[in-house]
């Protein structure tokens, strides 16, 4: 439609509607509007069933089915919006955080594989088999399934070289005790190496001697002087580079076991220092062997509850018997011995000396055994047939001889 009109001295523009145009071709029916395509017949009508020429529709992407949005999880990476971000816009204007530095760790040791069923079945597992297998070891007394024959002798054979040298005299005492001091420090960084740590075993193992010849010769002074000492060597260890693996956590064990083994083994030394210093140390091991074997035969005859999962094979029972037996040996057979026999009828020192090695004994005995079982491990050696290791045997007397050193010096009982 062509047409002018005078509006403002403008014409308007030429306007074609779209669609009010006559078709250049004629409309077939059924026909395709894109083109041409090859004549293949009429349609079905939709009443009839398909035929082998109309396959059925394709459903796209080769799937045997068509596959609907429902069938998706709410959660495919296809759900999610195009251009999400997993953190918050205003992250994008700061640095990124500084990578979390910290000191290295070690993978947890393996647990000591649980004893094998009688008659070659699986193990037991934990739990639920515990209770059961104490009660085939006559009731959980701690004795691990020992040759009894050859742990008797073995502590009979001890007991023999201790008087020996109790009966020299306090050099030999001393010197005994540091060998067995040294010994166990042995045992102890052997142990700690084998799951993975690196200690400075040479100067642990010098630190331990040292404390208890220093205790011996100059007295409680020589201990404070030989600690500080260790830790400036220990730490000069791991700087000049003889061992730079995870230093931090090297030391730490290195100065554990110097503390564990030396410190608390250094209390024979400082006993030594008196005159009735025999009878001390002689009474602190006398407090342990009647802790051990009371606890040891009474929970081989009684023992039926477990006492803690660091030590599943003690009962309660055992732990019970084992702390009257060391009062009563403490009573009985102490209490003749300077200096805490002091007098006929003289009970209360004894009494006391019972009472506080009662207490430290099982802890010394549990504490060993937490760190067997941290560390992974049944026994920290095999030196002493029957028994295990040196600290093995003696990781009561440990916690028992500062508890007598102290109890001495609280009823003063030195120079007595």
């Amino acid at each position: 439609m062509n047409q002018e009109q005078q509006s403002g001295g403008q014409p308007f523009e030429e306007i074609r509607i779209l669609g009010l145009e006559a078709a250049e071709d004629e409309v077939e029916p059924g026909r395709s509007v894109f083109g041409a395509e090859p004549d293949t017949g009429s349609l079905p009508h939709w009443t009839e069933p398909p035929t082998p020429a109309v396959g059925n529709p394709a459903a796209g992407f080769g799937d045997a089915e068509p596959r609907w949005a429902d069938d998706v999880p709410e959660h495919h990476e296809s759900q999610q919006p195009v251009g999400s971000l997993d953190e918050p816009v205003a992250s994008a204007f700061f640095d990124d955080p500084p990578a979390a530095a910290g000191a290295g760790t070690f993978d947890p040791p393996l647990m000591p594989p649980e004893e094998a069923k009688e008659g070659g079945g699986q193990p037991a597992a934990a739990g639920g088999g515990r209770r059961s297998r104490a009660a085939r070891r006559g009731g959980g007394s701690g004795d691990g399934g020992r040759d009894m024959p050859t742990a008797v002798l073995t502590g009979l054979a001890l007991g023999a070289l201790a008087l020996i040298s109790f009966r020299v005299g306090a050099s030999a005492a001393v010197a005994l005790a540091t060998v067995v001091l040294v010994l166990a420090a042995v045992e102890f960084y052997g142990s700690v190496r084998r799951v993975g740590y690196q200690p400075a075993t040479l100067l642990g193992i010098v630190a331990v001697a040292a404390l208890n010849l220093g205790a011996y010769w100059r007295y409680e002074a020589a201990v404070p002087l030989v600690m500080g000492l260790t830790v400036l060597f220990c730490l000069l260890w791991y700087l000049t580079g003889v061992d730079r693996d995870a230093p931090m956590v090297n030391i730490a064990v290195t100065l554990f076991g110097v503390l564990y083994i030396g410190l608390l083994g250094s209390f024979v030394g400082l006993m030594l220092t008196d005159g009735n210093g025999i009878g001390m140390l002689l009474a602190a091991v006398l407090a342990t062997v009647g802790y051990d074997v009371g606890g040891l035969f009474v929970g081989r005859l009684a023992g039926r509850t477990p006492l803690a999962a660091v030590s599943p094979n003690k009962t309660m029972e055992g732990l019970v018997g084992g702390m009257i037996a060391c009062f009563a040996v403490c009573v009985l057979v102490v209490g003749r011995i300077t200096p805490f026999g002091q007098g006929p009828g003289d009970l209360t020192s004894v009494a006391v000396l019972g009472i506080v090695a009662a207490i430290a004994a099982p802890l010394g005995d549990l504490c060993e055994s937490m760190i067997k079982r941290d560390l992974g491990i049944k026994d920290m050696g095999s030196v002493l047939p029957g028994h295990g290791g040196l600290l093995d045997r003696f990781d009561a007397l440990l916690f028992v001889l500062p508890a007598t050193y102290y109890t001495a010096r609280m009823l003063d009982l030195f120079g007595a």
